[in-house]
């Protein structure tokens, strides 16, 4: 069985991380058997160093930490982490599952995400005062703690307000205008929903939980474009199961 590792929140069970609903949507569309295990954000990086999972970002200073989503899976004994090689890795090791990264578009796959996830950013940003309330204290001060020390002022004060929250939000629909235009279809890439897909959808999913469906903010992301983010998440319903 596969083991999922993501961040707990005070309702049991819930899952929440705009970036691990990434490599959960990847499990929940392959039908993978999994469990998830909750680790608290300051356990993170003892866990990955006691599994031998090597630093996936780095701090402004440059120097690396570790990060989730990670997976272990009992059927190689492989502990990794970061969402591409999770899923070139599920691709492989279960081909008989729907494929994130069609054979032969991996170059196109990663160039997508690398090129359009950071334009998602600025609504992540959001997002970021609620990440401290919606985790266990443990966690919650652990991440006010780091990001506060990264950005140079408390978490709350990160969050664009008036004339700049509606520069950002201006910002955030012509950047997702340029994600639309890349579409081919229903999905990105066509018919069938692949890693960029998931990629964007976990960012919306993840700000939509947080912020929750009837927020200034997520009413207007819902409209972008015609609805067509808001209509992605309705598409990939079916997936957003937790286990």
């Amino acid at each position: 069985m596969l083991t999922f590792y993501d961040i707990p929140s005070k309702v049991p069970g819930q899952a929440w991380s705009p970036t691990n609903w990434k490599v959960r949507f990847v499990l929940n569309y392959k039908k993978l058997e999994y469990k998830t295990e909750w680790i608290e954000y300051p356990d993170i990086e003892a866990f990955c160093k006691e599994h031998g999972i090597p630093p996936t970002a780095s701090k402004p200073d440059g120097t690396g930490y570790n990060t989730l989503p990670a997976i272990h899976d009992d059927k190689t004994g492989i502990y990794m982490a970061d969402t591409f090689p999770i899923a070139q890795y599920l691709d492989k090791t279960y081909p008989d599952t729907l494929a994130v990264v069609p054979a032969g578009t991996e170059a196109i796959v990663k160039e997508l995400i690398d090129t359009n996830f950071p334009k998602l950013h600025p609504l992540i940003m959001f997002a970021f005062y609620e990440m401290t309330q919606i985790t266990n204290p443990v966690s919650g001060e652990y991440f006010e703690r780091t990001r506060s020390g990264f950005f140079g002022k408390p978490v709350k004060d990160i969050v664009p307000t008036g004339e700049a929250k509606l520069q950002t939000l201006e910002l955030i629909k012509n950047s997702l205008g340029e994600i639309n235009a890349l579409y081919k279809g229903k999905y990105i890439m066509g018919d069938n929903p692949t890693l960029p897909d998931f990629v964007f959808a976990a960012t919306f999913l993840g700000v939509k939980i947080l912020l929750g469906e009837e927020s200034d903010v997520w009413m207007e992301v819902a409209k972008f474009q015609g609805g067509k983010w808001a209509g992605l998440l309705d598409d990939l319903k079916a997936y957003q199961g937790v286990f």
